[in-house]
């Protein structure tokens, strides 16, 4: 006969100081944050608005008797270490991705000292011994965000391709945005302990979501299930769908807090190719439409709809369709069903539409925009579409995005460099790779039969030609739209060059290096340092004053001379900030201190937060920088 399982808490002696708190939103970001290095463990009193009245924290093995869907679920969570605190961390669909919250990794992580640790648990409910954990290295931090507090990490490739975190599944996520009542469920590493899972108010039902907002950045939802420090970066996972409805960082009032993965998941689409991964709730959204700079009157279909995404959504009276305009757009018209009231603000940046009577949102709602002559290419996607009762809660959404091209249909927007990049020669040898570059139009086509033009730039005078002595040559894009280049042959002087390929004034760059019997530098950096740059403000459009450095080093923490480091924008949130030039993932080499500059970058026209990732020979770490408002 199965018992009730057992609520179990850490011992007090497994408690260290709880880091630094941090206000946000209104919210403490430290309901779950990181423990810090448990070297000198202290008996520190529970956080208050962590417990919500008596602790209900339970033992991982104690729910699989009563509930194993969620303990199964349970079991892609792992305790993160950082090299200086933990916390937690999940694994995101079947790849190697991890999600967790940037204030456990910190503002300059270390990814070579982190590991995450799966299967830290006790093997049976019974049991306080903990069976020793299944530790995978971090990779590199693919991407972070601070208004939603998460790091997005990538753990060894190798490992993870080694199949020995297959047992232990992954999570999916759920991009609507949860309503007040929906039971949830949170899964964490409390005090860097063993596995606990919290499913259950003190009144002996599900935990519930019992608030949700939105501050004008970020979705977030409050909720009363338990959490201790070292629950940060937990997911939140809806108890109906098994699916993650939130990330975990913090407290307020008597509540734990997360930001919805509503708002997450925009910023991460990117790098699972622009698809929710595995497991996920596929909710259908309607096209995105392609509109030119000072285009007026594009048509934005908004659809409104429950989770599985086709079924009704039941209005009442009084309610609400709140339209929030994109980045670059006013609204100059909306759709509304018959006998509701529109309002569309002075400024366009808002407009609704008020129900008089109840009515079904899943018919296809619309709203009309137009997008600013200094619109920059690429989709658009910080709009959105909120359902607001007359109670001002909120209890559904979706994003208003479009795709603004200057471009039209079958002209090269966009050349990129599909092989044959960071190549390294010896002296009066042949390169391994020709070089591949790809061109596409504005709607994300290839491109075929487009000329492409390669020449060499040889600063250093390497005397690297093209197979046959030519230094610039013209190639056609084939039906895949690649346009490969003959063998390249390296010169008798070690130096590093590049190579452009462009076509309609769109350009790829090659970095290629010839090397004497040394070899490459760049294999030589153990370790990257943030120099100057980091957390500078600049008004839009304006430039911010510094470049952007980053200081190589060996083993030894000598500086590494002549070593390539990378510059990417991976998360720009919508502010259109660039690097000066067009090489918009410029790479540089270090000099005599190991240093590498960026060009300078420029402000976009939004506000917002700028990451910045520096990266060499697999070392990686990321600026924060700030558009304020002009």
């Amino acid at each position: 006969m199965l018992t009730q399982p057992k609520k179990t808490s850490v011992p007090l002696a497994m408690r260290s100081a709880v880091c630094r708190l941090r206000l946000a939103f209104g919210l403490v970001l430290g309901a779950g944050s990181g423990v810090a290095d448990m070297q000198s463990p202290t008996s520190t009193p529970i956080t208050p608005g962590q417990i919500i009245g008596q602790s209900q924290l339970e033992k991982a093995r104690c729910v699989q008797a009563w509930d194993p869907a969620k303990y199964q679920r349970s079991r892609a969570v792992g305790r993160i270490y950082t090299g200086r605190s933990y916390g937690t961390a999940w694994r995101v669909g079947p790849g190697n991705l991890v999600l967790t919250n940037l204030h456990v990794v910190g503002e300059n992580p270390d990814p070579a000292r982190m590991v995450v640790e799966f299967d830290y648990e006790e093997p049976s409910c019974d049991s306080d011994a903990v069976r020793p954990p299944v530790r995978v290295p971090v990779e590199r931090v693919v991407a972070s965000h601070a208004w939603e507090d998460f790091a997005l990490l990538a753990l060894d490739q190798d490992v993870v391709d080694s199949g020995v975190l297959d047992t232990f599944g992954y999570l999916g996520l759920d991009t609507r945005i949860s309503a007040v009542g929906d039971p949830v469920y949170v899964v964490g590493h409390p005090w860097a302990g063993p596995k606990r899972i919290s499913r259950l108010h003190d009144d002996g039902n599900p935990c519930w979501v019992t608030e949700v907002q939105n501050n004008g950045l970020t979705d977030f939802a409050k909720y009363n299930c338990d959490t201790e420090s070292g629950s940060s970066g937990s997911p939140v996972i809806d108890a109906g769908t098994n699916t993650v409805i939130a990330l975990n960082f913090g407290f307020s009032s008597g509540h734990n807090a997360g930001a919805q993965v509503s708002s997450i998941w925009p910023r991460i689409a990117q790098y699972f190719g622009g698809r929710l991964p595995e497991g996920s709730i596929l909710v259908e959204q309607p096209t995105v439409p392609v509109a030119k700079p000072g285009a007026v009157g594009v048509q934005v279909p908004v659809r409104v709809t429950q989770v599985d995404g086709e079924s009704p959504v039941g209005g009442a009276p009084g309610e609400q369709l709140y339209y929030h305009a994109p980045a670059h757009t006013t609204v100059t018209d909306v759709s509304c069903q018959s006998g509701t009231t529109r309002w569309i603000a002075e400024d366009g940046n808002a407009a609704s539409c008020t129900m008089a009577s109840a009515a079904n949102w899943t018919t296809t709602q619309s709203v009309m925009l137009r997008v600013d002559d200094t619109a920059p290419d690429g989709q658009i996607a910080d709009g959105r579409a909120r359902l607001l009762s007359d109670a001002g809660q909120t209890r559904g959404g979706a994003s208003i995005a479009l795709n603004v091209m200057s471009l039209g249909p079958g002209e090269v927007a966009s050349l990129q460099a599909q092989a044959g990049n960071f190549q390294t020669a010896a002296v009066d040898s042949g390169f391994t790779e020709p070089l591949t570059a790809r061109a596409k139009d504005s709607l994300d086509a290839v491109v075929v039969g487009a000329d492409v033009t390669f020449a060499v730039i040889d600063d250093s005078t390497t005397g690297t030609r093209f197979d046959g002595g030519d230094q610039t040559l013209i190639v056609q894009t084939n039906a895949e739209g690649d346009a490969t280049s003959p063998p390249l042959v390296a010169g008798s002087r070690a130096g590093t060059l590049q190579v452009t390929a462009t076509s309609n004034d769109r350009m790829a760059t090659f970095h290629l290096r010839v090397v004497s019997e040394e070899g490459d530098p760049t294999d030589d950096v153990e370790y990257l340092l943030l120099i100057d740059g980091n957390g500078q403000l600049a008004p839009e459009g304006a430039e911010f004053t510094h470049p952007l450095t980053s200081r190589t080093s060996n083993q030894d923490r000598d500086p590494v001379e002549g070593a390539w480091v990378v510059y990417t924008i991976t998360d720009d949130g919508g502010t259109g900030t660039r690097f000066v030039g067009a090489d918009q993932a410029p790479t540089v080499t270090t000099n005599s201190n190991g240093d590498a500059v960026s060009p300078k970058l420029i402000a976009g026209n939004a506000s917002g937060f700028v990451t910045v990732t520096t990266a060499s020979n697999g070392k990686a770490l990321t600026f924060v920088l700030v558009v304020i408002p002009s």
